[in-house]
């Protein structure tokens, strides 16, 4: 179980370094300080523990508490305000919140429950070996649940994806083999832990490995590379935003190897790829997961790194790409929609069984698979598999498919384009038309791009429209946020319904 690894690494390196400059016996012993306070608040085996705060050492500290106990823990997005707040809190019906100064009066503002405790006062607990720790830990069967993670998907109300123990343990076990994670390793975190790939990805492997974690409370690109510089940092794990901002404020920096820079949470471009790899001699391994997974796809930590691709299964990790709503494989080069299946796999939506139902297919011998709502394709002449967009996302135009990824990746290839969102408008007469968003680096004619692409794209695969934004709407993770982009296009479209022909703009 997860926390028999947690357990292996302080048995082994109790007296090295393993968040910022805690040792592993300080950070274990801190956690069963806290579990104790948590104890004597009454928390209990199942009872709910919610983290709202920015990270910090306090997060983490309430986070191995929650699993001593066998408590579940469930982050919340930071940056989540009254209504967001108010879903996860009632849904999930936390016995404590964890805040802090800044994200308290929140929690304050969507609930009368009296269940806030402070981040610094459990940073508090951890450091003082004055007071008691929890005696032992409760033995968790594989099958409780360790988290609540909570995703909104693409559309509506979010949605708390259960994640068990032993869920956890798989998504670590394969990403420490995968990457050929080392205790002499030390990752630089400047990821959201509220999200898997901070919290999982990073600190939870890094903590089973034996590695060493130093935190920050955001992403900062002059500081990630002042501190990639010193040659201090092994690992690096990062969004497709932060590599781009990083290329930005590179000026003549030049930066040490490090042994592995990771990108996930939103499509790498197949140029901020070879641009990273020209600028710093490095090249980013591309992952691909979900928080109903954790981490399906990968590409080889010995390569080839194929641009523009997610890889390989990742070991015990099952994947087919189907038609959407069957089961049964397609033939190679065929996109489909991606299925996951594997111990990996999330038990379910918590206390949604009718979304729970519709996110997986059982096949003829009883496998379950998740349906991820992602298209993929495999190729065989690379043997990688590629994410294509999202089944919601294809844009279908008189009568043509059109995948809004292969559009974006042409787009951005053009000089001056630092990132492209496409998206269909709706259409009377064919259905959807193509609308790009871009985010550009200096003065571009949208007509010139749109000439430059007549030259490489299909006729119907050209937008119909190419709009100049100066930042493309993001989420917490980076990740462009389409659903805001598409909002835009329908008040413009009921805005016009009702104006009629007089409208002024």
């Amino acid at each position: 179980m997860l926390l028999d690894l947690f357990d292996a690494a302080l048995a082994d390196r109790g007296a090295a370094p393993a968040l910022d400059d805690l040792t592993y016996r300080q950070l274990h012993d801190g956690a069963r300080r806290v579990a104790r306070k948590f104890e004597e608040r009454g928390i209990r085996a199942g009872h709910r523990v919610a983290i709202y705060c920015e990270n910090r050492q306090g997060f983490i500290f309430a986070y191995l508490a929650a699993l001593r106990l066998g408590a579940i823990a469930v982050p919340i997005n930071v940056m989540y305000r009254a209504s967001d707040l108010s879903h996860v809190l009632s849904g999930a019906r936390p016995s404590l919140v964890v805040c802090s100064s800044a994200s308290a009066p929140f929690v304050t503002e969507a609930s009368s429950e009296d269940w806030q405790i402070s981040a610094a006062e459990i940073e508090i607990w951890a450091r003082d070996t004055s007071l008691r720790a929890a005696e032992t830990r409760r033995r968790q069967a594989a099958d409780d649940p360790a988290l609540i993670v909570y995703t909104r998907g693409t559309t509506g109300a979010s949605k708390g994806a259960v994640l068990s123990h032993r869920n956890l343990e798989a998504i670590v076990v394969a990403l420490i083999a995968a990457w050929r994670w080392q205790a002499s390793d030390v990752l630089l975190v400047t990821l959201p832990l509220f999200h898997v790939h901070g919290l999982i990805a990073a600190t939870t492997a890094s903590f089973a490995a034996g590695g060493r974690v130093l935190l920050r409370e955001r992403f900062d690109a002059t500081d990630v590379l002042d501190k990639l510089a010193t040659g201090a940092v092994t690992m690096f794990f990062g969004v497709p935003t932060m590599y781009v901002r990083m290329l930005e404020n590179a000026e003549n920096r030049t930066l040490p190897p490090i042994r592995l820079y990771v990108s996930g949470s939103a499509a790498l471009s197949a140029e901020t790829h070879r641009a990273f790899e020209e600028r710093f001699g490095a090249q980013i391994l591309e992952r691909y997961g979900a928080t109903e997974f954790g981490f399906a796809l990968g590409n080889r930590y010995a390569g080839p790194r194929v641009a523009g691709s997610v890889g390989i299964p990742m070991p015990g990790v099952q994947v087919r790409v189907a038609a959407p709503g069957s089961v049964e494989p397609l033939p190679p080069g065929t996109i489909g929609e991606l299925l996951v299946a594997g111990a990996n796999v999330f038990a379910g939506y918590w206390e949604r069984p009718d979304d729970t139902a519709a996110a997986f297919v059982i096949d003829a011998h009883g496998t379950r698979w998740y349906r991820s709502g992602d298209l993929a394709e495999y190729d065989p002449a690379e043997d990688v598999y590629r994410i294509v967009g999202r089944i919601k996302e294809l844009i279908i135009t008189g009568g043509f498919n059109v995948y809004p990824r292969e559009v974006e990746d042409a787009i951005e290839r053009l000089e001056g384009v630092r990132a492209c969102a496409v998206v269909g408008k709706p259409d009377p007469a064919r259905g959807e038309l193509l609308c790009a968003f871009v985010e550009l680096d200096r003065n571009v004619d949208p007509n010139a791009l749109l000439t430059l692409l007549r030259s490489q794209l299909a006729s119907f695969k050209i937008p119909k429209e190419i709009r100049v934004l100066e930042n493309l709407p993001r989420n917490a993770m980076g990740k462009l946020d389409k659903p805001a982009l598409r909002v835009i296009l329908s008040e413009e479209s009921e805005a016009n319904a009702v104006e009629g022909p007089h409208r002024m703009s």
